[in-house]
């Protein structure tokens, strides 16, 4: 995982970030004891199961199973690569990283830099052909939309020429270079070796990044032609599904909730108004990257689409999406079809501020989409949508939610609240007993991830986990073990790997400490040695805890080939006479000295 940067710069990047602090700067964490909990950022939940322990200088969730380092927490919370998270934590701590060693990635970092260059200095094209002789009618159609002058600059709202290949001669001229400006998306080559400009006789709205910089860009049409709206494809810069128009204004707005619109013009009119807390999902369905984006930065989300199938149907996954990573979500519903641009302009900010108020939780929201969707004037219509409201009101957490709602749907309907609540439990009880089995092992010191061990295999790579992970947590029991393991007692291959760094660290008298460990492993590596360490180091005697997992490895090992000797005899036919003496006589030494590790 580290291989990008030397070893001693990435664990001195960890250490500059005290994993308490960093985790602070996303989640509300309370001292109990040695350790800080609070709710887990990664999933929904009422009851704080997030842990972090600063003396391990790691985090794990006991609800979702997620945990690492401050590296993995990043790469979690921001929904960055490895490396992206190092240089995050780089950035934060003032630490100078050296340049990529790879041809590739020096190409990619210049490349980046330079695309943010050319955008930047496209966004200051368009702005100033807004305002040239040229954009008037732009600066007709932004006065028609009652667009402020103070609005306009604020998102840098600019014009693109009705003209084949300005911005591309532009930017030649400015030093630019042709490939590099074709990679930024403004430009199409054309077939005879020139290139042409993506965006013409068109609204230009600059795409920001969370920090502010100019990532990409959307262009309106000003008449009734096709397509009405037209956007940056994705470039090293810019992924659409991993950003939020104007996210960078309204993560500083102050208000414990975001508002989802679906267009440019949505969000400028509402901010416009100040309601500064709107953003965009650009164009496309609402991403987990995206929702957590939004999580980030708010206690709330609040989401608004067009009242056509299609926005219902968006609104519906991107709720459900939103839901199941534990946002708080509601659905505004705008009087009379009408989008919020088109509302705000109409009735002003204090009666959008009003609706935003009356915005309904997702299960109301589903009851009303149902309710339109089936015709419960007939008996099978009844019986389909209570049905299909069952379904909806099983996945409620909260039992007095449940009883509320089942309630009000029985007195509406004509039915007994029983009737409904017995569909309602009988979806929910196969869930509950899956829960009740959770809670089980969590009172046998155990939990959700151990339910995956199903086999002796598991067992014994986390088994070779529990010694690397009492390894790292007490050096000192080294020197009972350094006889006893090599790297060749592990088995799977992210053990080997992680062995052979902390066997060699331990052995040269150099150390290792938890979190330095995980700079090595993968996220789902990371989770379950968090886990590990978190729940099982140390011991009430980590010698002998240690000491009892060799002797079970030792144990495996000798059964499986006590197994496979067995398989090999039942085989006898095709072996020679000697071949089986010497599995006989191998046989007995293993059942000795299974006998002897047993009793030992």
């Amino acid at each position: 995982m580290s291989n990008y940067y030397p070893d001693e710069i990435i664990e001195e990047i960890r250490i500059s970030n005290d994993i308490v602090d960093v985790v602070m700067e996303y989640v509300k964490l309370e001292r109990k004891g040695k350790d800080y909990f609070g709710l887990c950022p990664f999933h929904k939940e009422k009851t704080p199961s997030f842990s972090v322990v600063p003396t391990k200088q790691i985090f794990y969730c006991f609800g979702c199973g997620r945990g690492g380092n401050v590296i993995h927490f990043i790469m979690n919370i921001e929904n960055l690569e490895y490396i992206e998270a190092v240089k995050m934590l780089a950035d934060r701590a003032g630490i100078q990283l050296p340049e990529g060693d790879s041809r590739e990635e020096k190409e990619k970092a210049f490349l980046k830099r330079e695309i943010t260059r050319i955008n930047t200095e496209a966004a200051r094209f368009f702005f100033e052909a807004l305002n040239s002789p040229r954009g008037e009618k732009a600066r007709e159609y932004l006065r028609k939309r009652k667009i402020k002058e103070q609005t306009v600059k604020r998102f840098g709202i600019g014009y693109a020429y009705e003209a084949w290949d300005e911005l591309y001669k532009h930017l030649l001229a400015k030093g630019f270079n042709k490939e590099h400006i074709i990679k930024s998306g403004l430009v199409i080559p054309g077939k005879k070796g020139g290139c042409y400009d993506r965006f013409r006789d068109r609204l230009i709205f600059p795409i920001f990044d969370v920090r502010g910089n100019v990532i990409a860009f959307g262009g309106r049409v000003l008449d009734s032609s096709t397509p009405k709206y037209l956007n940056s494809p994705e470039t090293v810069l810019y992924n659409k599904g991993k950003n939020l128009y104007a996210l960078n204004f309204a993560k500083n707005s102050g208000e414990k909730s975001l508002l989802i619109v679906e267009g440019y013009m949505d969000v400028i009119s509402l901010h416009q108004n100040g309601i500064i807390n709107a953003v965009a999902s650009l164009g496309t369905a609402m991403t987990e990257s995206q929702g957590r984006l939004l999580k980030k930065y708010a206690e709330e989300v609040i989401i608004s689409f067009d009242s056509d199938a299609a926005g219902q149907a968006a609104a519906m996954r991107g709720l459900d999406l939103l839901n199941d990573i534990g946002c708080n979500v509601r659905v505004l519903v705008i009087p009379d079809g009408k989008d919020p641009d088109e509302y705000v302009r109409e009735n002003g900010a204090e009666a959008f501020r009003k609706i935003i108020n009356n915005s309904i939780s997702l299960i109301e929201y589903k009851i009303r989409i149902l309710k339109k969707q089936i015709d419960t004037g007939t008996p099978e219509g009844k019986i389909k949508f209570l049905n299909k409201i069952a379904n909806v009101l099983s996945k409620i957490d909260n039992n007095v939610e449940i009883e509320v709602y089942i309630k009000k749907l029985a007195e509406e309907y004509d039915i007994s609240p029983e009737s409904l609540y017995s569909e309602v439990y009988r979806r929910i009880k196969p869930k509950e007993n899956f829960r009740k089995i959770s809670a089980n092992q969590e009172n046998n010191k155990d939990n959700k991830v151990k339910l995956l061990v199903e086999n002796e295999d598991d067992k014994l790579v986390q088994d070779e986990r529990f010694i690397i992970a009492i390894l790292c947590t007490d050096n000192s029991v080294y020197k009972y073990v350094r006889d006893k393991i090599t790297v060749d007692t592990f088995t799977d291959s992210e053990n080997r790997k992680l062995a052979r760094v902390v066997l060699e660290r331990l052995e040269n008298n150099k150390g290792i400490a938890p979190g330095e460990l995980l700079n090595i492993v993968d996220k789902k590596v990371a989770n379950d040695f968090a886990r590990i360490i978190n729940k099982e180091c140390p011991c009430d005697d980590n010698k002998k805890a240690i000491l009892g997992k060799i002797r079970s490895i030792e144990l495996y090992k000798l059964k499986k080939r006590q197994m496979e000797i067995l398989e090999l005899l039942k085989q006898k036919d095709s072996l020679t006479e000697g071949d089986v003496e010497k599995l006989g006589l191998e046989l007995k030494s293993i059942a000795s000295l299974i006998k002897e590790k047993k009793s030992g």
